[in-house]
């Protein structure tokens, strides 16, 4: 059964229990006071009883066809003045009202009774419960008929949203429904769908660009080792000098591809499988004293580090990501300076100009600048920086140096 069925299905329902509840209490409430101001006119016919015997010509005058009753030895009730056969049986207690079937009847204590007979009360509410039944099953099926329509126009983005979820299963290929003007709680699910549609396709085409990447990185490296195989292959038995070299070339490369290229590549699947980090305080004084040593002892440079107070978070994490901003800042510009406090770390350098459109994408993977291509990096340095901040909360950019030059950050 479809959803819309359903809840159409319950509408329905609820009208019918609203429905039954109301002509119910309707028609009790219609009975009781066509059948009480029968009533009256018997209180009436009582107390003219009790007050005189004689009054009966009095009491026939209250309703017509009304006749006046003896209680009979037998204990039937007979009209007076009828014949002897017409006699009525009444189960009635004295001085209470009573109904039956067509007959409104009373009875005193001294053995006389008013009755009369009036079928239109029945009539009058059979045909009211008539009405009550035609409305009632009229209002259930238009209820159930306009639940139907309101659903359906209502569920309209879920099954356009269903319709196209069928269509990509089928074809493979992505795609977003229209949410049109409507604010509800459907087409907030559409527009959550049609959000997770393009994030899916960025994220696809972010796998498309890697793989290309990859494949146009790893071609380089591999063309250069191949031909130097086959130089080897072909001229470096003989020839020393070319077997050296191509010996050499091949080491070059494959310790290149592995450092530049391998090694990038697997520490940002790392980071990028990680859930959560632990965190401590971070002495930045000290922190500062290890990358300096560190890049005197691999670099033979002394990189200035202006460093003050604790930074709180995931150690290596810190020290990965700003190793990447002093490396890159060393390979492509100089006068690196460094200063680090407890909520922002910023690398300033002097060198290349940037525009905005490439600032904006420093952070991509393999992205190089065009006059960068030296075959000195990946490009997948500041990548990992930006995984690595992702990966604990923190915020990491970059912004033109006057006059030249960058300042790669990162903040809290």
């Amino acid at each position: 059964m479809k959803l819309r069925t359903k809840i159409a299905l319950a509408m329905a329902g609820f009208m019918l229990f609203l429905l039954i509840t109301s002509f119910g209490v309707a028609w009790l409430v219609s009975r009781q006071q066509i059948v009480d101001a029968r009533y009256d006119v018997l209180r009436q016919a009582l107390s003219l009883l009790e007050e005189d015997e004689r009054n009966q010509q009095a009491v026939l005058s209250l309703h017509e066809d009304s006749v006046v009753l003896e209680r009979q030895a037998n204990g039937d009730w007979g009209i007076i003045g009828g014949q002897a056969e017409e006699s009525l049986r009444f189960p009635v207690n004295f001085g209470e009202p009573a109904l039956v079937d067509d007959w409104f009847v009373i009875a005193t204590s001294n053995g006389l009774g008013y009755a009369f007979q009036d079928a239109a009360v029945s009539e009058t509410l059979q045909t009211l419960a008539t009405i009550f039944l035609i409305i009632f099953l009229i209002a259930v099926a238009m209820t159930f008929l306009g639940s139907l329509w309101i659903v359906r126009q209502g569920l309209d983005p879920l099954r356009r949203l269903e319709s196209t979820m069928e269509r990509i299963t089928e074809s493979g290929t992505l795609e977003t429904i229209d949410v049109g003007t409507n604010r509800d709680e459907v087409s907030t699910l559409a527009t959550g769908f049609n959000q997770m549609i393009d994030r899916v396709e960025g994220s696809m085409e972010q796998q498309r660009r890697f793989v290309a990447d990859v494949s146009h990185e790893l071609k380089t490296p591999l063309t250069v080792i191949e031909g130097y195989a086959k130089l080897l292959r072909r001229w470096g038995q003989s020839d020393p000098a070319v077997r050296d070299e191509a010996i050499d070339h091949i080491l070059t490369e494959s310790r290149q591809m592995r450092e530049d290229l391998i090694e990038p590549m697997l520490e940002l699947s790392r980071f990028s499988s990680l859930k959560e980090v632990e965190t401590e305080a971070i002495g930045l004084t000290e922190l500062a004293e290890q990358l300096t040593e560190r890049f005197e002892r691999s670099h033979g440079i002394h990189v200035p580090i202006e460093a003050m107070g604790e930074w709180h978070g995931h150690r290596d994490s810190l020290q990965r990501l700003v190793v990447i901003f002093i490396d890159n800042s060393l390979k492509y510009a100089t006068d690196t300076r460094v200063t680090m406090t407890p909520d922002r770390i910023e690398v300033r350098d002097h060198g290349t100009t940037l525009n905005e459109e490439e600032r904006a994408r420093l952070f991509d993977r393999f992205y190089r600048l065009d006059e960068a291509r030296d075959r000195s990096g990946s490009g997948l340095g500041l990548a990992i920086a930006k995984e690595v901040a992702d990966l604990n909360g923190w915020t990491v950019g970059s912004y033109a140096n006057a006059p030249d030059g960058s300042v790669f950050y990162v903040t809290k």
